[in-house]
């Protein structure tokens, strides 16, 4: 009998060891926004509250409270991670590089071939109508000037499934194509950024260069069946969002595939 009950406070001590080992994985966290160029591109910076150490998401214009915010709290940040390669997503990466020259930047390589010939092809297929819309806006104005070359090469080229750590925080990536070829979704815990895959009752266009619609409704569902319906989306655009009623109350692609518009 005694040794019956040394064998179960045994196996009791590893299982709280266990616990708090599988507890001591990840670490708290928090995620920031600011709204960023004449687009309006939500910006997020997210970071563990224990290591400190950040990344920021879609930094499509200057962000300049989230950097402040970077300096006067001490954080380390590691990455900038880019959803998809259009110009009102990394318009604001050179300044962030000048400032945190150690930061790696993290972007699909599909997405990274095609920032080249990106303006060039919008003025070809939207017209006359592109250019005055972007001329008539002093911040979207900056975008006929921008050298796609002044990003640099990614440090990173995001595969599927690669997964990134901040601190004890594990962010995984999930390629999802279709608004581009190289989108990407970062996912960490309860936490989606979807870029421009998914946005609130609504998706990313796909009029875009190399952009696929049987590819973003591949990519949307996937979203869908993946994700627990309490998952909070934070989108490249406008609100966020939860998949759960996006499922059925998205105007453009629900989980029924007899229902989409």
């Amino acid at each position: 009998m005694k040794s019956l009950m040394r064998n179960i406070q045994i196996y009791f001590l590893l299982f709280m060891v266990f616990l708090q080992l599988s507890c001591a994985k990840t670490e708290d966290f928090k995620v920031l926004h600011e709204l960023t160029g004449g687009i309006e591109t939500n910006c997020y910076l997210i970071y563990g509250v224990k290591s400190k150490e950040a990344a920021l998401i879609d930094p499509g214009g200057p962000v300049d409270t989230l950097i402040t915010f970077i300096k006067e709290n001490a954080l380390d940040l590691k990455y900038i991670f880019i959803t998809h390669g259009h110009i009102d997503h990394v318009f604001g990466i050179p300044d962030i590089k000048r400032i945190f020259p150690k930061v790696k930047m993290c972007m699909h390589e599909d997405d990274f071939n095609d920032l080249f010939t990106q303006k060039e092809w919008a003025i070809e297929n939207y017209g006359s109508e592109f250019v005055d819309f972007l001329k008539s806006n002093p911040e979207t104005s900056k975008f006929l000037d921008f050298d796609m070359h002044s990003l640099g090469v990614p440090d990173i080229f995001v595969e599927d499934n690669q997964t990134f750590q901040l601190g004890s925080l594990e962010i995984k990536a999930m390629h999802s194509p279709g608004h581009s070829p190289g989108g990407i979704c970062y996912y960490t815990g309860n936490i989606l950024f979807s870029g421009d895959v998914l946005f609130y009752r609504t998706v990313g266009r796909t009029d875009t260069q190399h952009g696929s619609t049987e590819d973003q409704i591949n990519s949307v569902r996937t979203l869908y069946e993946t994700f627990p319906d309490s998952t909070i989306v934070y989108p490249g655009h406008f609100q966020p969002t939860d998949i759960g009623s996006e499922k059925t109350g998205n105007e453009r692609i629900t989980l029924d595939k007899h229902n989409m518009q």
